[in-house]
């Protein structure tokens, strides 16, 4: 994710304060404690010492000690994240990133602006944050966390003549990552295909700067911004993609970037892409999504059904049975029970 809430902006400018760049090409712990102040939404400033690890072109911070391992893990795995990077964009890693470990979901939450982030990046800063005690909770893992957030400091770092559309950095970020994204999505099944078939997609012309802050509508963008960059990927190759962004970073608009890429307006491919959201294998991902809610609505109509045949059989049994009775005449009809 890259942020852009305002209750960020001076937790920006706190770690912009912050010095940092690889010292060498072994794992040592920096003999100088790293100190943040982080300027929490409530306002209320909280210093905390973090310790800095240095590896190759990297560094962690952290305060909890129990986090070193995680550390070490960071620093391990960077020099494979960002060959892998590299390799796919044909862009070099060209700075120094630094990772922030957080132990605490609370002060995550609070820096992060939102319950449903596990990690975030600060492209400006060229700062990775991440909420520790969500890595290794499926489907999160360190590495994969860690190649979503440092391909948003990629993009940014090479796509900065023109406003880099959110719905396409979110998508090409989830695509690097093997479809993982940086939110919690709440539980239950995917509200893309139920967006689907209610036509209530959201028009990408609208996740181009922000995306939603409810729930659902954070989710459903995240996966509109995935589907589509895997449409694109599936339907016009990884050139087309990268071509795409190729432009965007010589100066080209998202728009335009798109029509030079792939021969076809962005609108027309948006209309594309709903179209192969109507196809068979998303409606079947539906209903495979919704296999106990289909099931227990099945079962109440049939009830329900049950229930009224039922009443329309018991009408029809006492119609017969007043058609089979002799009449029985009226009280005082026949005048026999008069009294003398």
């Amino acid at each position: 994710m890259n942020l852009s809430y305002a209750s960020r902006e001076r937790a920006r400018e706190r770690f912009g304060r912050t010095g940092a760049s690889g010292t060498g090409m072994s794992w040592k712990l920096s003999g100088l404690l790293v100190t943040l102040v982080l300027c929490l939404p409530s306002g209320a400033p909280q210093a905390q010492e973090y310790r800095g690890m240095d590896g190759p072109g990297i560094q962690v911070l952290y305060a909890d000690p129990s986090l070193e391992p995680s550390a070490r893990e960071v620093i391990g795995r960077y020099p494979s994240i960002k060959e892998g990077l590299e390799s796919v964009f044909l862009w070099e890693m060209d700075f120094h990133p630094r990772v922030l470990l957080v132990s605490d979901r609370r002060s995550f939450i609070m820096m992060a602006g939102h319950e449903a982030f596990v990690a975030y990046a600060l492209p400006e800063k060229q700062l990775v944050v991440i909420d520790a005690t969500r890595m290794g909770v499926r489907p999160f893992t360190l590495e994969t966390t860690l190649k979503h957030e440092l391909c948003h400091l990629l993009l940014h770092h090479h796509i900065t003549r023109v406003h880099l559309p959110k719905w396409l950095d979110e998508g090409v970020c989830q695509w690097i990552s093997e479809g993982i994204p940086e939110i919690v999505f709440s539980r239950g099944s995917s509200p893309l295909p139920s967006a689907v078939l209610t036509g209530t997609l959201i028009p990408l012309e609208s996740l181009t700067h922000h995306f939603p802050r409810d729930q659902r509508g954070l989710s459903l963008s995240y996966e509109q911004s995935r589907s589509v960059v895997e449409y694109i990927v599936n339907a016009y190759g990884r050139k087309g993609i990268l071509n795409i962004l190729q432009s965007m970073k010589g100066g080209v608009p998202a728009q335009e970037a798109v029509r030079m890429a792939l021969m076809i307006p962005l609108r027309d491919l948006e209309m594309q892409w709903h179209d192969d959201l109507r196809s068979w294998p998303v409606l079947l991902a539906f209903f495979a999504g919704n296999l106990y809610t289909i099931i227990f609505l099945l079962a109440a109509v049939l009830t329900f059904l049950a229930y009224v045949r039922f009443l329309l059989r018991r009408r029809r049994y006492l119609r017969e049975m007043d058609e089979q009775d002799p009449e029985i005449p009226e009280h005082g009809e026949d005048g026999s029970d008069r009294q003398g």
